[in-house]
């Protein structure tokens, strides 16, 4: 009987291994394989990454299929079916991404005139019905089956140092991969690296960043620490000479919101002023660059231009580099000296004070957008009046195409369709339909996307579709917040999806990065356990 059980469980951790092997090539061809991914340089990226990342997740599907059937497991399974059972494992994250799946299906179902761009998404991005049910599988068979270590993070950041130097050296104007070539001239500074469009780039990079910050604060051995310390200047180089001012509502989340983790503990503190002294030195060197090479550099006509020349910037700089080396110094004071019963933990009064912090900025902000739009004092605000004043051309003219998409929303919209949305990805066909493109410039201007990720949910899969969005992202850092004591390196995965979920503000979901972003997701909402003890022993 012994023997039995024992073989039992020999197969059981057989198959667990295996399946977790199939999953962990899937993960490493999402982190490693579609960030270099390209056909026709940047006039085919999206149709390319697409293509791809749908046939290999389709290809992992099958194959796990394939085995599930071939070891008898998944007729095992479905033979003793207990949906009570099925019901409690399923977590709030899971049941958001479900019920964000069925609206997408109830989306495509009700709409009348565009049914084949509402499953494919032809008409905007890709986003349709079916790329969403790949989302949805490659999520749940991850979540299931994939085992987290820390070395697929490592693999992601080592295919990430070629992005970034590719970015760096477009900046230089070196197009080393000849990628722009047979590119109009007007275009050639809004596209860089293997990932196109600047934005998306960023949203790219800013992960990069948030995990690499997030391991360096968090690692005991030197050389692994100085591993991640160099992939984050890399990164932060790379972030800013993206010269997308999207990138700063990044920054904003990853250095705003990474305290709250980080000020737990003395080493996380220390490490992240080191951090911040850091990043403070690279704008310093990227303004000195620009200066030095300008006439080799596409230079940054951005929000860079108003921090860089800020002349408190250096001092900072002095000031963050002198408190690190003080802090340094006082970890490494000789054993005799330090109570030998103190704590790497710190008192969580840090973590309060910060949050302090964060709720004075947050208000200071609020106070700022009222008074620039709603009491007319735009004036005073001088240089940065541009950033704080809502008006059609605001970002590129996203706040033409945001009024535009709220009144798509309320007054075009039956009452079923502010619940479920027009159709999957048909936000350009409509905007077509109730707001023609013109000519600006000598150019026609067609809006296919909203530019708002929450935005664009609202209006073509409904109020339905993305509040499951919103409660699918949120309710996966608060999988991951749980998890981060059990696995500390998962707090590396929560930062670069909370750095996604600002940004989304302004940005657009596109088959390049989000399919990058959910995997590093189903990666930290994960529900292997084993993963951690099966570290210990490698």
């Amino acid at each position: 009987m012994a023997n039995r059980i024992k073989k039992k469980e020999e197969t059981k951790s057989s198959y667990q291994d295996n399946v977790a092997l199939i999953m962990g090539a899937f993960t490493l061809i999402v982190l490693c394989v579609l960030p270099l991914v390209f056909h026709d340089f940047y006039f085919d990226i999206l149709e390319t990454k697409y293509q791809f990342y749908s046939a290999a997740a389709i290809a992992a599907l099958v194959i796990m299929g394939g085995y599930g059937l071939a070891s008898g497991k998944m007729i095992e399974w479905f033979s003793k079916f207990n949906f009570q059972t099925w019901r409690k494992s399923m977590n709030v994250c899971d049941w958001a991404m479900l019920v964000f799946w069925i609206c997408n299906v109830l989306s495509w179902i009700f709409c009348k005139d565009w049914k084949w761009e509402a499953f494919w998404g032809t008409s905007g991005r890709y986003n349709g019905v079916f790329l969403m049910t790949v989302y949805m599988a490659s999520y749940f068979l991850v979540t299931r089956f994939f085992k987290l270590k820390q070395w697929y993070l490592d693999a992601f950041l080592a295919v990430g140092i070629f992005v970034c130097v590719f970015g760096i050296t477009d900046y230089f104007q070196m197009d080393i991969l000849g990628f722009k070539v047979n590119m109009m001239d007007e275009q050639k500074a809004i596209y860089t690296s293997t990932f196109g469009n600047i934005n998306t780039y960023t949203i790219y990079v800013a992960a990069l960043l948030a995990v690499s910050m997030v391991l360096f604060t968090q690692e005991k051995n030197q050389k692994r620490m100085l591993w991640y310390f160099g992939n984050m200047v890399l990164s932060s180089f790379a972030l800013i000479m993206g010269t997308s001012d999207n990138a700063y509502l990044s920054l904003a989340a990853i250095f705003g919101l990474a305290p709250l983790w980080l000020f737990r503990t003395k080493t996380g503190l220390r490490r992240y002023v080191i951090s911040a002294a850091t990043f403070v030195t690279v704008i310093l060197c990227i303004n000195g660059i620009n200066q030095a090479y300008a006439s080799s550099v596409l230079g940054i006509d951005s929000a860079f231009g108003l921090i860089a020349k800020q002349k408190f910037l250096p001092v900072l700089a002095a000031l963050l580099w002198i408190a690190s080396a003080a802090l340094v110094a006082r970890s490494r004071k000789p054993q005799a000296l330090m109570n030998r019963t103190s704590s790497d933990e710190m008192n969580k009064i840090a973590v309060y004070i910060w949050l302090g912090v964060i709720a004075v900025v947050c208000l200071g902000v609020v106070f700022v957008l009222y008074d620039a739009n709603a009491a007319g004092h735009a004036d005073k605000y001088g240089a940065i009046s541009s950033y704080v004043v809502f008006d059609d051309n605001w970002g590129t003219q996203r706040g033409y195409v945001w009024k535009r998409a709220v009144e798509i929303f309320t007054k075009k919209l039956t009452p079923i369709q502010k619940v479920f949305g027009y159709g999957a990805d048909t936000f350009a066909l409509l905007m077509q339909y109730y707001f023609p493109a013109d000519m600006q410039n000598g150019k026609m201007v067609i809006f296919d996307s909203a530019h708002n990720e929450y935005l664009h949910y609202l209006v073509t899969i409904g109020f339905a579709g993305m509040a499951s969005y919103i409660v699918f992202m949120m309710s996966s850092v608060v999988a991951m917040a749980k998890r981060m004591k059990e696995q500390p390196v998962v707090a590396a995965v929560m930062l670069a999806v909370l750095a996604y979920m600002i940004q989304a503000t302004v940005n657009i979901n596109l088959p390049i990065a989000m399919p990058i972003i959910l995997q590093l997701l189903a990666m930290g909402v994960g529900c292997r356990k084993t993963a951690v003890s099966e570290e210990k022993k490698d």
